[in-house]
């Protein structure tokens, strides 16, 4: 097999037409760790006070990495709550094929 037969075809799209982000254990660990000391009930008021919806016990499946999915709409919210982009939040967003 060729390095040529290896390489990833790499396409970029816009955050508004993905409607939900693949979600693992790592995703869960780093939103652990934006949080900080503050509480998933302090973090979730945070969420609704900005017009958002997740509760802590989302949050808490989310940290866990228990959840397969998260949708983007759950994700702005609380990127929003923490004070950080959902670009700063995710890397690029790589599709593979």
């Amino acid at each position: 097999m060729s390095n040529k037969d290896d390489k990833k075809t790499r396409m970029y799209i816009y955050v508004a037409d993905v409607v939900a982000v693949a979600w693992n254990k790592d995703r869960g660990m780093l939103l652990k760790r934006l949080r900080g000391k503050k509480s998933r009930q302090k973090l979730a008021d945070e969420i609704a006070a900005k017009g958002g919806e997740c509760s802590h016990q989302n949050l808490k499946k989310l940290e866990y990495g228990e959840s397969e999915s998260v949708s983007t709409k759950v994700l702005e919210a609380v990127c929003a709550a923490l004070d950080i982009s959902l670009s700063d939040f995710l890397s690029t967003v790589e599709v593979t094929n």
